[in-house]
């Protein structure tokens, strides 16, 4: 049974390595801390850690439902499957797998507005490359928001794209793309407006 609860935690921490590329930058995101770029760095592995996470989770249930015999002290032997509680486990961390590997998916964007005080006097677009889920955006978002002088920023991840709105005498669209490409993600200035 240790091997049984050892292959189920080491299921659902593959499953959360596996989405930490993203559900690391969401957490970061939440909290208002930056370092989204972090996690880029888990992309290039995580068919390897979803792989993983099922060839566990296969081993899981094999020790969960296989038949074991059980030989007693009078000699007779009978055969016995896991308990109720080592079933409703497995599959409560196939769930939480589950869960952890459709994160990326299923992640819904918002908009930040940061300083609702900053008078907004400009606004720049800004083309992002190298994001792979909709967190990824949303950490993007909140390095943006936390930029002295945004009013403002929106990030798009099915366009590749930025909206910030800022106040030009504070910050300049280039400190963006700066900020950014500092977080392992590509950016560049595809349009800015007012007082640019």
């Amino acid at each position: 049974m240790k091997e049984t609860k050892l292959i189920t935690i080491g299921s659902i921490g593959t499953a959360i390595i596996a989405s930490l590329c993203c559900i690391g930058p969401a957490v970061l995101a939440i909290i208002g801390a930056s370092g989204i770029g972090l996690f880029s760095a888990f992309v290039k592995y995580r068919p390897y850690f979803i792989g993983f996470t099922v060839i566990l989770l296969g081993l899981a249930f094999y020790f969960t439902y296989r038949k074991r015999e059980i030989k007693c002290e009078d000699g007779s032997c009978k055969i016995q499957s896991a308990g109720k509680w080592n079933k409703i486990t497995v599959w409560l961390a196939t769930l939480i797998a589950v869960g952890a590997l459709a994160f990326p998916y299923f992640y819904v964007q918002r908009s930040t507005a940061a300083n609702q005080g900053v008078s907004s006097g400009a606004v720049a677009v800004l083309t992002i490359k190298g994001m792979d889920c909709k967190a990824c955006a949303s950490g993007v978002e909140g390095v943006l928001a936390s930029i002295k002088g945004v009013r403002r920023a929106t990030v798009d991840f099915d366009k590749e794209q930025a909206v910030i709105e800022y106040n030009p005498e504070t910050v300049s669209a280039q400190t963006f793309v700066d900020r950014i490409n500092e977080t392992s993600y590509e950016a560049s200035i595809s349009q800015k407006s007012k007082g640019q």
